[in-house]
């Protein structure tokens, strides 16, 4: 069920008119990005950062520091993933220290998700795309490599788990129940040797290493 409004599209459309301006490098789509989405969707900390999944290390590309902001008393958070390779996952996090974020909220950052992707890949590219195209919805894609062994099923819910989503958004994603989720993930989990989510990520991406 869907809590979004008029309001709600519109408002997206003006956000993304206003990246896309700003979408020719990295650095320009980054600050761009903290800054918007921290009004689009109200935040004390929004940050987009580089995680490395081997290591767990995370670097901060950007980020936009609330009047409120305290860092120690930061509670609740929401992560909206824009790239993964299994390598390397990019995202925007944003925090706040009182109040949860709602179902509307999660529903407008995945309505401008697909798109904020699209004009990552032109900015990773240093390309900005031509004023006057229209950003159209362009999911973020598997890769075409996955672990040997897994189906291209496995192989993409392996992708979305990398990113950080639920087994109900990996299954609103894919069109397929969170039981058929679950079903896909036991037999990740038996044929990678692990038990959790996170082991299955890092041995995943460990096998891509290997492999190439």
């Amino acid at each position: 069920m869907t809590h979004l409004t008029r309001n709600d599209f519109a408002n997206a459309l003006q956000l993304l008119a206003r990246i896309e301006t700003q979408a020719g490098n990295l650095n320009s789509f980054a600050r761009a990005v903290v800054t918007e989405l921290g009004d689009y969707v109200a935040s004390e900390l929004t940050t987009l950062s580089v995680c490395d999944l081997f290591t767990g290390h995370r670097q901060l590309v950007s980020a936009l520091y609330g009047d409120d902001y305290r860092r120690s008393r930061l509670e609740y958070a929401i992560a909206m993933p824009l790239f993964s390779d299994l390598h390397t996952l990019v995202s925007v996090v944003l925090n706040r220290r009182r109040l949860d974020f709602s179902e509307r909220d999660r529903e407008r950052l995945e309505l401008v998700r697909p798109h904020l992707a699209f004009l990552y890949r032109h900015a990773r590219k240093g390309v900005a795309t031509p004023s006057g195209d229209s950003v159209l919805p362009s999911p973020v894609q598997a890769p075409a490599v996955s672990p040997s062994g897994l189906t291209t099923r496995e192989g993409e819910v392996m992708y979305w788990l990398a990113c950080g989503k639920t087994d109900a958004e990996i299954a609103a994603l894919l069109s397929i129940s969170p039981r058929t989720v679950q079903k896909h993930l036991e037999h990740i989990y038996v044929k990678l040797g692990v038990e959790t989510r996170t082991a299955a990520v890092m041995r995943s991406a460990t096998s891509l290493a290997i492999k190439k």
